[in-house]
């Protein structure tokens, strides 16, 4: 996972990311990590500017393997160096994924392919070069569907 800045403070979200298909309903969908650079979101925050350095620098997010989209339930979580920092389930969002999407669609014009991430469980926290990142996505048996794993640079 790349850090961007290695000066600037960088942050985890575990999230839920799905990917549209034709009809721009969910097709696919996977765990990802967002990082967050909050150095330079503070720096637009007091600008009253776009955040786009702070959410869009490379490597600013990962995506685990993808499976066929299939509205449930799922845990999604994350870990730092073996700690436990992540731990939700997609029940408790505050929004639906087809409410997220009709919203964006909204404000942005949506294309086949596009990667929704959802959004964030409590439990964000920073990463530093050499951590190594762990995230994972369980169905309602307890079996992961999906996951990554690798080492912040």
């Amino acid at each position: 996972m790349a850090l961007g800045n290695p000066e600037h403070q960088i942050e985890h979200e575990v999230e839920l990311v799905v990917q549209l298909g034709t009809d721009l309903k969910p097709i696919s969908m996977a765990v990802g990590c967002d990082t967050t650079d909050r150095t330079a979101q503070a720096v637009a925050k007091s600008k009253g500017t776009s955040w786009v350095e702070a959410k869009g620098f490379p490597g600013a997010a990962v995506v685990g393997g993808w499976i066929p989209y299939i509205v449930g339930d799922y845990d999604i979580g994350l870990s730092v160096n073996g700690e436990l920092r992540q731990s939700s389930n997609t029940s408790l969002m505050v929004h639906s994924v087809e409410t997220l999407i009709s919203a964006l669609s909204q404000k942005e014009a949506l294309s086949e392919g596009d990667l929704i991430f959802t959004g964030t469980p409590a439990g964000v926290g920073p990463l530093s070069p050499s951590d190594k990142v762990t995230a994972w996505m369980k169905n309602e048996a307890g079996e992961i569907i999906s996951q990554f794993s690798g080492n912040c640079q």
